[in-house]
């Protein structure tokens, strides 16, 4: 571990707006002069008191005499001297691998063009911030609140070394600065920690200008940055992964759990919103958004087609049933002769998924095929548990959809990102946007009794399983990032191997479902970000930890996965006991709801039921803590919550409890009382288990006829179905 403290020196930099405009460093403890001043500079460093391998460091840096330096920072420098080009460089949710793939300065949204599009293409991303993949300068830089943890890994494959680095969001002086910058044979590196951060624009430059300024100095100013840094024998990539999770609270510490708004008095208005605006009486579909643009009418999985069904289906009204039903024709009326479906309906006529590009007018995302197949089968199931008649139609259309996956697999070794929706051939592969697939595989092999959908599914998941997750990025969830790594494909690749499990009772799913939630993991934000006060968020008091940012390209948290409840997250911890996958359920179940505008809180200008995509930690596109005000998907995460994760969670014979709703529970005796603190009657779902059946797998909705608490608003009460044993 000594060796990264020795390797530490200070540094300090002068710029002019966004350009360098001179630097110095020297070894901590010496005085040095720069930019007309005398600097002082002291390290003080012990090792944790919690954690082994790790040490905690403060950096003191001082203006001891001279002029004062303007738009200046400081920084701590390690240098790395035993780096190539297979080093592993994390900045969960900001940089995988260091982003360094292949790319492409392809304006919003991207769209690979012709030359690009082929089933061999290589991982091709967009602009953004990177390590080169050729010759020449190679440098990344990302501020602290781009990060869903202010925080740096790395993995050291030459001397099988993994490298951690824990910061806080930033100082007095504001956001701080990762800055990794490579030598052009690669054969070293450097990685700055810097306050304030100063983004230059001759690295990289986003869509529009930095707004980033060094600070002032005067003589006898002083700033100190504290940090932990971990260092210890990593042999690959999961296992920095994990050590990053294990360790990724230890400087910004927990979020804070505050009780505000049930479950059950979210998917009262939700239900409510869905039925009257998102509902297309003139087509007969349930629409992803509330109908004002092309793609607020009718997408196929992704942003909610077939999804936004399962919870009115499952907790909805007859009227809501009704509704579901007729969506799931105009799905089946929505297939082609290859089997897979129009992606895209703008309430007139179906379009593809090429955003107007003439080449691309029939792309198919595949993603959309892994969503629909999954879900689709789910509520097939759950139609026969409620007595609601399952159409012969609808079984075909699915039928047909996993025939289509099975032959494009048979062709191609991997499903794509994007193929023919006419021909099913795909047009683009190299992805892992159909990372659910395996799911809706594995499931349609239990449903139709064919073993070879689940041949495909298990074969299908150790593909992903090898040539994604082992290496530390997924790609091609969305549709509109190319092929940057993004959270979506990864929380699809962990939904399939907890399915996979589940559907074959086989524990050897479990380690890569386990090392796939780990990385999944890396995208959540972990702590409460400190928004300005006076952004929309700061004035909202939003608490971020649980928001899962989005991809590297659209630099932005949500309020929770696209589109999923994660609740195979909640059984991956039942299959397991590892605490980690119940921590990063429950966090994004419970802060889910805080981001639903209602009619006594509103969230901007939204009318009550909305929810936005945006959880703006970054200054990507509205600016930190703010919002563009516009129906999204992630109103499905919330009714998924509902509808899957149990609102309290409890083993009568050991006593344990855990709370996903906003409730209250403890035991009276060996009895299990809810508290409700909020101003909403809650009805809470309850689900009680002995420990013993804590490895014997739930398959899907398995929370149908679960018992329904009803607790009022600031009362308490007994379930009186509960008892400890």
């Amino acid at each position: 571990m000594s060796l990264f403290p020795r390797s530490m020196r200070a540094r300090v930099t002068r710029y002019e707006g966004t350009t360098c405009l001179e630097s110095a460093d020297a070894p901590f403890g010496e005085p040095f002069e720069f930019a007309g001043a005398r600097w002082q500079t002291e390290l003080r460093q012990s090792p944790a008191a919690d954690r082994e391998d790790a040490w905690d460091i403060e950096a003191t840096f001082t203006l001891v005499s001279g002029r004062a330096v303007e738009h200046a920072a400081v920084s701590v420098q390690f240098d790395f001297e035993d780096w190539s080009t297979d080093a592993y460089v994390l900045m969960p949710s900001a940089a995988y691998n260091g982003n360094r793939f292949e790319s492409r300065d392809i304006p919003y949204p991207p769209v690979l063009g012709p030359d690009d599009a082929r089933p061999d293409c290589p991982t091709i991303i967009t602009n953004v911030a990177r390590l080169q993949i050729g010759p020449g300068p190679s440098r990344l830089q990302q501020l602290t609140r781009d990060l869903s943890t202010p925080a740096v890994a790395i993995h050291l494959p030459l001397s099988q070394t993994g490298f951690l680095l824990l910061t806080p969001q930033g100082t007095r002086l504001g956001d701080s600065l990762y800055d990794l910058e490579e030598t052009d044979d690669r054969h070293r590196a450097t990685l700055r920690y810097a306050a304030p951060g100063v983004r230059e624009e001759a690295v990289h430059r986003m869509w529009k200008p930095y707004a980033d300024r060094g600070a002032n100095f005067e003589t006898g100013d002083s700033l100190t940055l504290r940090f932990r840094v971990l260092a210890f024998p990593c042999e690959d990539v999961p296992t920095l992964t994990r050590r990053f999770l294990d360790a990724r609270k230890d400087v910004t510490g927990s979020g804070e759990w505050v009780h505000d708004l049930p479950f059950s008095a979210a998917w009262q208005i939700q239900e409510e919103k869905f039925s009257t605006q998102n509902w297309n009486e003139r087509n007969g579909y349930i629409a992803c958004g509330t109908q004002q643009s092309n793609f607020g009418y009718w997408q196929l999985g992704w942003v909610g087609g077939l999804i936004s069904t399962y919870p009115l289906l499952t907790d909805g009204t007859e009227d809501s049933r009704e509704k579901v039903r007729r969506t799931f024709d105009f799905w089946t009326a929505s297939q082609t002769d290859s089997g897979l479906f129009w992606p895209c309906h703008s309430g007139e006529h179906f379009h593809g998924d090429g955003f107007d590009q003439a080449h691309a007018e029939n792309w198919f995302l595949m993603r959309r095929a892994g969503d629909a197949l999954y879900f689709a089968l789910k509520q097939f199931d759950a139609m026969k548990r409620l007595g609601v008649p399952v159409d012969a139609r609808w079984e075909e259309s699915a039928r047909r959809l996993a025939d289509r996956l099975s032959a494009i697999w048979d062709r191609y070794g991997e499903y794509g990102q994007f193929a023919d929706v006419k021909t099913g051939e795909l047009v683009v592969g190299n992805s892992a946007s159909a990372g659910i697939a395996p799911a809706g595989m594995a499931l349609a092999a239990s449903y139709f009794g064919q073993p070879r959908y689940l041949e495909v599914a298990s074969a299908s998941a150790r593909m992903l399983h090898e040539r994604f997750v082992r290496k530390g990025y997924t790609t091609g969830g969305p549709g509109e990032a190319a092929q940057c790594p993004d959270s979506e494909s990864a929380d699809g690749i962990v939904e399939s191997m907890v399915t996979l499990y589940e559907v074959t009772g086989d524990p050897a799913w479990l380690p890569l479902a386990r090392e796939a939630a780990d990385h999944a993991g890396t995208w959540r934000v972990s702590y409460d970000f400190e928004f300005p006060p006076e952004s929309l968020f700061g004035r909202l008091g939003m608490r971020t930890t649980g928001a899962v940012y989005a991809n590297v390209q659209n630099k932005h948290g949500a309020p929770g996965s696209c589109t999923l409840s994660n609740v195979a997250l909640f059984k991956l911890w039942r299959a397991t006991g590892d605490a980690l996958y119940l921590e990063l359920a429950r966090e994004t179940a419970h802060n889910l709801t805080q981001y639903l505008s209602r009619a006594d809180r509103p969230v901007g200008g939204m009318p009550p039921g909305w929810m936005t995509e945006r959880v703006n930690l970054s200054d990507w596109a509205e600016g930190v803590g703010e919002i563009f005000e516009g129906s999204c998907w992630c109103e499905n995460s919330l009714t998924l919550t509902w509808a899957e994760v149990p609102g309290v969670y409890v083993q009568p014979d050991t006593g344990f409890i855990e709370v996903f709703d906003h409730v209250d529970a403890s035991w009276r005796g060996d009895e299990l009382w809810l508290t409700n603190p909020t101003r909403y009657p809650a009805r809470v779902k309850l689900f009680a288990e002995p420990s013993a059946s804590m490895g014997q797998p739930l398959g899907q909705n398995f929370l149908l006829g679960c018992p329904v608490v009803e607790v009022p608003p600031g009362g308490a009460v007994s379930t009186g179905i509960c008892k400890k044993i």
